[in-house]
């Protein structure tokens, strides 16, 4: 039963609690049933939110939002206060909501090139707003209904284009990549430690393998679950940024002989910085020959695909016939990323982001497994939540770390994948192909300029700038093979931070039509 919408009669001396309650109910709630005036008071107010974010966007040489001056943070910390009295009206708050948006940068624009910060889809936007219109918790279908729908459906397409049998695989949305690589790490440390692990804590120091070029968070996934940041071992990369498999058999023997398990390989399919793609077939090979030979529990093999994920689409692409008509070196490229990805459905688990290269908004992402019995290892003891799950039939929520799970999740996943389909997909990421090959191209015509990560063909390109008359390719590979250059290196890392520090200067301060990119520190 709803306490804001109760049916409460107007007295003539009503108490002033009584008529400030009318009021909140009145305006501060969408209308709960069919009313005309109320439902296009509502509409139209969320028609003026976006209006006035539209005002916000200039004409084609700006990529910000509004005016560009950053608030002070440290007045924010110090002078917010909570009013003693409500707002006069809604469209006051909207207005100051607003306007917390000035200076961001508009990821829709052509010139907004950060790294991995793709704009939304219009479906995928409206499922968040939808979601957030009548609040569905995707945790039980009871909290739920037919919302939950969009997850098993969602997942069950992900199954197809993964590879996994749609029929036995599972699923669930979460918050993040850091999300998904935290549910892998426990699963993967309950399945090698035993359901004791669970109730008694971690006594044992396993082990998780990721390559150098791996990301940061299953360190933090290793902190934060108790593991211990100092049990996940990097494995040596190749010039291509690719795991080096003869270094993981290595790194495995001495786990062995430290009588240490390997409770899970983390296979990144498309790194961060410069999307490069782990050999993921011989790396299952590798964790299969030990397990046979040790006559061990097989470490878990996860797929950290968050960005890599929509090139399973090309799976049954002619590449030979090439009916979307990509340039010759772009198809060349899609096909390497797509052979590359291909043994995708090795992975016990696979994360994947719809935040990245889904299109969805913040946050997105889908854990899948290939077997979906393996979340009972995850299943809560409920003694302390008598209360839920005794409906219905589909309760993720008994075995997910979260115990609320917004709609947003799988309906702006679903709106995606039914939206693009694999042709939308193979077209996003041609496009992006595309525009990499272009700006390659270019930079390669300055002599100023050099491409460092010319083997890795996702949507990142990482380069580099030298002083005029420096050959730029000449001096990077000085600088990356002879220690001789050292100094030279640590001159021109400078420069890199003093031109990406200008470019902010030029497009936020000077008002010029410089791009919106990223700065990298470290890069293997």
């Amino acid at each position: 039963m709803s306490t804001v919408y109760a049916n409460l009669k107007p007295k003539s001396k009503e108490p002033r609690w009584h008529q400030l309650l009318m009021r909140i109910q009145g305006s501060y709630f969408p209308s709960p049933y069919r009313q005309a005036e109320k439902d296009n008071q509502f509409e139209n107010t969320v028609r003026l939110a976006i209006r006035s974010l539209d005002r916000m966007k200039h004409q084609r040489d700006k990529c910000y939002l509004g005016k560009p001056e950053q608030l002070d943070f440290e007045q924010c910390r110090t002078e917010a206060t909570l009013p003693e009295q409500m707002a006069e009206d809604i469209e006051t708050v909207i207005r100051q909501l607003v306007d917390f948006f000035n200076g961001m940068v508009n990821w829709n624009h052509p010139f907004a090139m950060a790294n991995v910060m793709p704009p939304p889809t219009i479906p995928s936007i409206i499922a968040n707003t939808l979601a957030a219109v009548f609040n569905p918790d995707i945790s039980s279908d009871d909290f739920c209904w037919n919302v939950a729908a969009t997850e098993i459906e969602a997942v069950a397409i992900m199954a197809q284009l993964i590879g996994y049998d749609q029929r036995q695989a599972g699923g669930i949305f979460t918050f993040g990549g850091t999300g998904s690589s935290l549910y892998a790490t426990k699963l993967a440390l309950t399945k090698c430690l035993g359901l004791n692990s669970r109730y008694e804590g971690i006594r044992t120091d396993a082990q998780v393998l990721i390559s150098q070029a791996g990301h940061y968070c299953q360190e933090n996934c290793a902190d934060w679950i108790g593991l211990g940041m100092k049990n996940i071992r990097e494995i040596e990369v190749d010039k291509n940024n690719r795991m080096s498999v003869a270094h993981m058999k290595e790194v495995m023997q001495a786990c062995h002989a430290e009588g240490k398990p390997i409770a899970m390989v983390v296979c990144t399919l498309g790194t961060t910085d410069a999307f490069a793609i782990d050999p993921i077939y011989e790396i299952k090979q590798a964790i299969d020959e030990f397990a046979t030979q040790y006559h061990q529990t097989r470490p878990m093999l996860y797929a950290d695909a968050v960005i890599g994920w929509p090139w399973t689409a090309f799976r049954d692409y002619d590449f030979s016939q090439n009916p979307l008509q990509f340039s010759e070196e772009a198809a060349r490229v899609l096909k390497e990323c797509y052979e590359q990805i291909q043994y995708i459905h090795l992975a016990d688990a696979v994360g994947c982001d719809f935040h990245k290269t889904g299109w969805s908004p913040y946050n997105c992402s889908l854990f899948m497994v290939k077997n979906r019995q393996d979340f009972e290892l995850l299943q809560h003891d409920f003694q302390g939540g008598s209360y839920l799950y005794n409906l219905d039939e589909y309760h993720p929520g008994t075995f997910t770390l979260e115990t609320t799970r917004a709609g947003a999740y799988s309906l702006a996943g679903w709106a995606n994948l039914k939206l693009f389909g694999r042709e939308g997909l193979r077209v996003m990421l041609g496009h992006l192909v595309e525009v990499q090959i272009n700006l390659r191209r270019r930079l390669h015509k300055q002599s100023t300029t050099v491409c460092v990560n010319p083997n890795n063909h996702g949507a990142v390109t990482l380069f580099r700038v030298y002083p005029r008359g420096v050959n730029a390719e000449q001096q990077y590979q000085r600088e990356l093979t002879n220690p001789a250059y050292r100094e030279q290196l640590q001159e021109h890392n400078k420069l890199q931070k003093a031109i990406a520090t200008e470019m902010r200067k030029m497009l936020r301060e000077n008002g010029e039509n410089a791009p919106a990119i990223s700065l990298t520190e470290t890069y293997r």
